[in-house]
């Protein structure tokens, strides 16, 4: 992405993500002189990673490190036990009564 300012591909990717301008990359990169392909990926960067990642090296945003996968898969798990304990307690609260 080195050669183009942010703003520029802000704008560019702000653009390309219209709904009215959806499958106008080719006419969005030539009123620019960039690249279709560069239109599309800015565009998917911004409307995954928002305006912030466009001036970041994208490569660094796409990889995951094994812990941070790691991570995220035991943090799902907790969230689902969470949601059992949270029935649990419920169910429980309701026999007690009864």
């Amino acid at each position: 992405m080195a050669g183009y300012s942010k703003g520029f591909r802000i704008r560019v990717a702000k653009e390309a993500a219209d709904p009215e301008m959806r499958g106008m990359e080719k006419h969005i990169a030539d009123k620019y002189g960039i690249r279709e392909h560069t239109v599309r990926r800015w565009r998917q960067i911004y409307e995954e990673y928002g305006e912030n990642a466009l001036g970041r090296n994208i490569n660094s945003l796409e990889k995951k490190t094994d812990r941070e996968i790691e991570l995220e898969k035991e943090n799902e798990e907790l969230r689902e036990e969470l949601e059992i304990l949270k029935k649990a307690a419920a169910f429980l609260a309701n026999v007690g009564r009864e």
